[in-house]
């Protein structure tokens, strides 16, 4: 063992144990604002020595460091801020806060994270699921696991992720899909009702979503040569609503823009302008958009998911083809395209789908009306005698042969 030299005040220690392990200690700032101790252990002192400086360089970076008597509610604050809230997206962190706020946090957050065991946590989401649903259950549990595992990535003592082996049986609600007729009359009564039918046609022929209809640009669209590039998306965000990155690489590509989508388009390009000469001409406000959004509104802004949403309810309810919204216009074309017999490669690559699982989910949906006729053909087949007859006469033959 090295000679013990005497550490400044607010260094830390580095002691051996009885059992012949080091052990590291230093006073290190928390979530809430306090500072507790925290503890490391090592085999060699030169170990030990190396983690009491990483966590004193994090408490001089004013990097909280979570100990083993952390309050799951700690963790939270700590896990919103620092993990979720600057690596995913804004509304998703809008949603991971809200289960924390109205679910987790009233129930959970005064447990010991270390300490939480799968039976308090079981009867927890149960009593969960019998006052909000078992599907708010199931999203709040998937929320807690996304913390915990997080959790055993810091080093906070925690070793297990109890949230996996507690599970809640909810009905899966895989969502619908319009057939071509109803898609065909929608699309019909959106040329007539609204000026966004061109966002519309992009919903419906290549599965865009609503957030990356909204988020267009012009210089995303090259009518020319048919090629169309979906690089962003508009959501809602502290600021306002902008644009921002999309949620994976995948959905970065190129697509084939269809024939019946040039006109459509290049008439938004001539409403924009329109509408700006006609606010300039009277005097009226203009929002001069600095990104040139294919979709804007009477004032020149950008058109947001949610007022695409309200557009998209109100041609249902004048023409009511059934309820709908833009995610399952979207699963739509991928139903279509796959009674097309389209392989699901293809759609994967044209849905733009990070797993080729959530195609499949989709695939397997659409072969529905395939596995009917299948079954139909079957009880024809079982329905005709001298059909069954001359069945077995030929395995018979083929026995004789044999």
């Amino acid at each position: 063992m090295p000679p013990r030299k005497r550490n400044p005040n607010g260094s830390g220690t580095v002691t051996r144990r009885a059992d012949g392990r080091y052990q590291a200690a230093v006073y290190v700032p928390q979530p809430d604002g306090t500072t507790k101790r925290k503890f490391a252990y090592g085999k060699t002192y030169d170990e030990c020595d190396r983690k009491r400086r990483e966590l004193l360089d994090r408490a001089a970076g004013g990097i909280p460091t979570p100990t083993r008597d952390m309050t799951l509610g700690q963790w939270f604050d700590y896990w919103l801020q620092v993990v979720v809230k600057p690596n995913l997206a804004p509304n998703s962190y809008r949603a991971y806060e809200t289960a924390v706020r109205h679910h987790l946090r009233p129930r959970l957050g005064s447990k010991v994270m270390v300490k939480l065991g799968v039976t308090e946590l079981r009867g927890a989401v149960q009593a969960l699921a019998e006052d909000h649903g078992a599907k708010t259950a199931k999203r709040a549990l998937r929320v807690l696991s996304a913390a915990l595992t997080a959790a055993m990535v810091e080093d906070t003592g925690l070793t297990r992720n109890v949230a996996k082996l507690v599970h809640v049986r909810a009905t899966t609600d895989s969502g619908k899909s319009w057939d071509a007729v109803t898609v065909l009359r929608f699309l019909a009564a959106a040329r007539r009702l609204t000026p966004y039918y061109p966002a519309f046609l992009l919903l419906c022929l290549l599965g865009l979503r609503r957030a990356e209809v909204c988020g267009l640009r012009w210089e995303s669209i090259d009518l020319d040569n048919r090629i169309i590039w979906v690089e962003k998306q508009r959501q809602r965000a502290s600021a306002g609503t902008v644009d921002t990155e999309l949620k994976t690489e995948t959905s970065k590509a190129p697509l084939p823009l269809p024939a019946q989508c040039i006109a459509p388009l290049r008439w938004a390009r001539m409403r924009t302008a329109m509408l700006r000469e006609r606010a300039i001409s009277r005097g009226r406000s203009w929002f001069e958009d600095p990104e040139g959004h294919v979709f804007v509104t009477r004032t020149g802004r950008p058109l947001s998911p949610a007022h695409l949403y309200l557009v998209l309810q109100r041609i249902i309810r004048k023409e009511g083809p059934g309820k709908m919204n833009p995610k399952g216009l979207r699963k739509s074309c991928g139903t279509l395209l796959v009674h097309l017999r389209v392989h699901p490669r293809i759609v994967k690559a044209i849905l733009r789908h990070s797993r080729i699982t959530t195609t499949m989910d989709i695939y397997a949906e659409a072969l529905d009306p395939d596995v009917v006729e299948a079954v139909a053909q079957l009880d024809r087949l079982l329905r005709q005698p001298a059909r069954i007859r001359e069945l077995e006469a030929a395995r018979s033959d083929l026995d004789s042969a044999a």
